[in-house]
C-alpha cells in the first residue's frame, strides 16, 4: 500500500464555501420574492389608478430581479454539485492509488505548483522508483470525443446534450514540463508521466491517440504498476525526501 503525505483540501474548502453562499441565498430566497411581488402589485396597482406605465414599469423590473437572483441560486447549486462529485472522484481515485500501488510509492494530493510565473492545480502526485506521475482526474460522465492533440473535446452526455471540455491531456502535459523544470534533469524526462485519467463509472472514451495519455481508472493504475519492473531512477530514500520536500513548499 502506498504512502500518502498530502491530502486534498482545496476542493473542500471551495465546497464549504459555496455551502454557505446557497444557505445564505436561500434563506433569502421568500424575503426577495415577497418584495418583489409586493412592489409588483403596489406599482401595478398605481399604474392603473394613475393610468400610467411608470408603475409597471418598475414593478416589471422588480420581478426581473427576483427572477434574476432565482436564476442566481440555481447556478450556485449546480457548482455545489459538480464539486461534490469532483471530490467524489478526486478521493476514489487517490484512495485505489494508495490501496493499489506498491509501498515504496508516495503519493500527495491536492498540490499548487509554482515554476516561474506559471501556476497548477494538480490533483494527484506520484512518485516512486520508477518515476513521477503526474494525475488530473475527471469525474465527466457521458462520452468524451475528440483528439488529444485538440484543445477542446466534446462531452455527450446520457440525454443527448452537448457541451465542448477543455482537453485534460494538454492540462496535465502542461503540468509535467513544469515538473520537468522544477527537478532540472534529477529525472529522466521519460520517466516524468502526465496520465488524465477519468473516474466517473458512466465515462466513455472515444479519444484518437489516447494511448498513455488519457485513461480510465483501472488502466491508470496498471500503467503505474508496470513501470515498476523498469530499471529504478530514485531510491526509496530519494522518493521520501523528494515528496516531503515538494509538500514542505505547499506550506
Amino acid at each position: 500500500m502506498a504512502k500518502i503525505l498530502r491530502s486534498e483540501t482545496s476542493l473542500l474548502k471551495r465546497q464549504l464555501a459555496i455551502g454557505r453562499e446557497l444557505s445564505r441565498g436561500m434563506a433569502t430566497r421568500i424575503a426577495v420574492w415577497g418584495a418583489a411581488l409586493a412592489c409588483a402589485a403596489l406599482l401595478g396597482t398605481h399604474s392603473l389608478l394613475t393610468q400610467t406605465w411608470h408603475g409597471a414599469i418598475f414593478g416589471a423590473l422588480a420581478l426581473v430581479f427576483a427572477v434574476g437572483y432565482e436564476v442566481h441560486l440555481r447556478e450556485i447549486a449546480v457548482e455545489s454539485r459538480n464539486l461534490a462529485g469532483g471530490r467524489r472522484g478526486e478521493q476514489k481515485m487517490a484512495e485505489l492509488l494508495a490501496e493499489r500501488l506498491a509501498d515504496d510509492h508516495v503519493i500527495l494530493n491536492d498540490l499548487e505548483l509554482r515554476v516561474a510565473h506559471e501556476r497548477a492545480q494538480i490533483d494527484h502526485l506520484v512518485i516512486a522508483p520508477s518515476g513521477i506521475y503526474v494525475v488530473e482526474s475527471k469525474f465527466w460522465a457521458g462520452t468524451l470525443s475528440g483528439d488529444v492533440h485538440d484543445a477542446q473535446w466534446t462531452q455527450t452526455k446520457a440525454d443527448g446534450s452537448m457541451r465542448h471540455v477543455k482537453s485534460p491531456v494538454q492540462q496535465c502535459e502542461r503540468q509535467r514540463r513544469m515538473f520537468i523544470t522544477l527537478l532540472a534533469a534529477k529525472v529522466p524526462e521519460d520517466r516524468i508521466h502526465a496520465l488524465a485519467v477519468f473516474t466517473h463509472p458512466a465515462v466513455k472514451l472515444q479519444v484518437a491517440n489516447a494511448k498513455d495519455r488519457a485513461f480510465l481508472v483501472r488502466d491508470a493504475i496498471r500503467f503505474i504498476n508496470d513501470r515498476c519492473f523498469e530499471p529504478p531512477v530514485l531510491t526509496p530514500a530519494e522518493v521520501l525526501e523528494l515528496a516531503e520536500r515538494i509538500n514542505r513548499g505547499q506550506a
